[in-house]
């Protein structure tokens, strides 16, 4: 059983009293009563033609406003449209007859031009007042469905980055796996411990859809760590951080990409010593993220479409996530190889 809307008809019974008081104080100026002592005799005798426009207005809001919606029933629409306010015209003015023959006797002319003219203007401003107000509510309420459709297009889009992001850092941290496994590594356990932990951040704390900057950088730092054991001495890499408030919240998994292709395209891509720098810097919700790793000049990314996952992802998750609050430059620097990235945090 549907539940009774009462705020809904709380709003309709405020607006036909708003209704009667206007059309009571139109009464009292047209026969030069005083508004004081005459206004709610005024109302009184209007109430007598609320059935008529009551039945006008919700049967032209819902039998005829929905023809609007639909083109191919434009015809139906004039044509339902005249017909009720011709009949409501006529109703009207055999209510008025009956009220001034029975309860306010004086003369009255059924057919008399200016009395026609009076209801048709009334009723006219009576329907476009009540259609108005609905359908500036039923634009409002097209804005909110709209909204929350592109919002839900928007968080699906999201879900569908990170779900791509996950098995592609699993997938190149496993690849450090497989060659530390072939070396046969003293360093593997160490390794798949470290794995561990950083999945499980990925897995549980990424699920949020903000996460403390500090979280972020714990795991930059612990890839870091897991990176080393794969390169020994000929990797060195600068981590400097700087965070004035650690609690400030960033989308989970939006810099570690950076590093991940630091990695990749800086030690794994290079046969002699690596050099990696990266920078966290957060001051007054202000976010500045450098990464730098050296390359070789005849070394080219590849471009056919197998690689650059993470960076595709970050780059959209940031137009998404953070519209004209980013800016984002990367590119090749004497024989390094740059990432830029400066967000602002203080919109979040």
């Amino acid at each position: 059983m549907a539940r009774i809307n009462w705020i809904r008809i709380g709003y309709h019974l405020l607006f036909w009293l708003v209704y009667l008081f206007l059309n009571g104080l139109v009464v009292c100026v047209m026969e030069g009563h005083k508004i004081n002592s005459f206004v709610f005799s005024a109302m009184y005798r209007e109430a007598y033609s609320l059935p008529v426009k009551l039945a006008f207005t919700y049967f032209i809001f819902y039998y005829v406003l929905p023809l609007y919606l639909d083109r191919r029933k434009l015809g139906n629409l004039i044509l339902m449209s005249v017909v009720s306010f011709a009949i409501a015209t006529l109703l009207y003015r055999v209510q008025l007859w009956w009220y001034f023959t029975t309860i306010e006797p004086r003369p009255y002319s059924f057919f008399g031009p200016q009395g026609v003219i009076l209801c048709v203007f009334d009723l006219y401003i009576t329907i476009t007042s009540a259609v108005i107000i609905k359908m500036i509510k039923l634009r409002y309420k097209s804005q909110e469905v709209e909204e929350r459709l592109i919002n839900e297009k928007l968080q699906s889009e999201l879900s569908f980055l990170r779900a791509q992001t996950n098995p592609h850092f699993l997938f190149n941290t496993l690849n450090n796996l497989f060659v530390l496994a072939r070396k046969k590594s003293d360093k593997t356990a160490d390794a798949i411990m470290m794995l561990s932990k950083i999945m499980r951040f990925v897995l549980y704390e990424c699920r949020a859809p903000r996460i403390a900057v500090s979280d972020e950088a714990k795991v930059i730092r612990d890839y870091i760590e897991l990176e080393k054991l794969r390169y020994n001495q000929r990797l060195t890499v600068d981590y400097q951080e700087v965070v004035d408030n650690p609690h400030a919240s960033i989308s989970p998994l939006l810099l570690l990409p950076f590093v991940e292709n630091s990695f990749k395209h800086g030690a794994a891509a290079t046969t002699g010593d690596v050099s990696i720098s990266i920078h966290l810097t957060l001051e007054n919700n202000q976010l500045q993220f450098l990464v730098s790793n050296t390359v070789d000049e005849e070394y080219e990314p590849p471009t056919n479409g197998t690689g650059g996952i993470g960076l595709k992802n970050v780059k959209r998750q940031l137009d998404l996530l953070y519209p004209e609050q980013y800016a984002l430059n990367i590119g090749r620097e004497n024989g390094f190889y740059k990432a830029n990235l400066k967000v602002d945090l203080s919109e979040n």
